[in-house]
């Protein structure tokens, strides 16, 4: 089976194009997971395709576009949480792609807000994205023992979070 090549060709056509137009949807809604806030998901987003874009040729396959721009996203945020050592959270605008969310949703939603990036980057990564620990370890540039410490901090965080909530639908114990 041949892979198609992120190469331009002779239809004229863009592969990279098409490629953008067609998971550009599903990217955003994993940045808004990353960093929490609509217009820095798609800042995010729209900087790691400015990233990715001159580089398009090296990719030898359209399905590996995604995992470039999606590990691309990822150490760009980390990267600017460095820089800053900050985070302002704010609300889920009622505009967002977070506002498809139900409403026994939005407590998740705030417990990832909360979450440090990087440990909010590895759940996304995990679960979100449905990745092995292996790829989360590589999209993130750390060991695999990083990457489940990471997590492992994260849900830990994320049960506490959210065990009254749980408690008050009878989930609890």
């Amino acid at each position: 089976m041949k892979r198609e090549s992120m190469r331009p060709g002779g239809s004229g056509a863009d592969p990279f194009d098409e490629f953008v137009a067609a998971r550009y949807q599903a990217l955003l809604r994993g940045a808004y997971l990353i960093t929490g806030d609509v217009h820095d998901a798609r800042d995010l987003l729209h900087d790691a395709l400015a990233r990715v874009y001159p580089k398009r040729t090296a990719i030898r396959d359209v399905a590996a576009a995604e995992g470039y721009v999606r590990t691309t996203m990822v150490r760009a945020h980390v990267s600017r949480w460095r820089r800053t050592r900050r985070e302002v959270l704010t609300p889920v605008p009622p505009d967002s792609p977070g506002a498809a969310v139900a409403e026994h949703d939005e407590q998740l939603a705030a417990a990832l807000r909360a979450l440090p990036p990087r440990q909010r980057a590895v759940v996304v990564l995990r679960y979100y994205v449905d990745l092995p620990v292996a790829r989360v370890a590589q999209e993130l540039g750390c060991s695999e023992a990083t990457a489940k410490t990471h997590l492992a901090r994260a849900m830990k965080t994320l049960r506490q979070e959210l065990a009254p909530a749980r408690e008050m639908v009878g989930h609890g114990g």
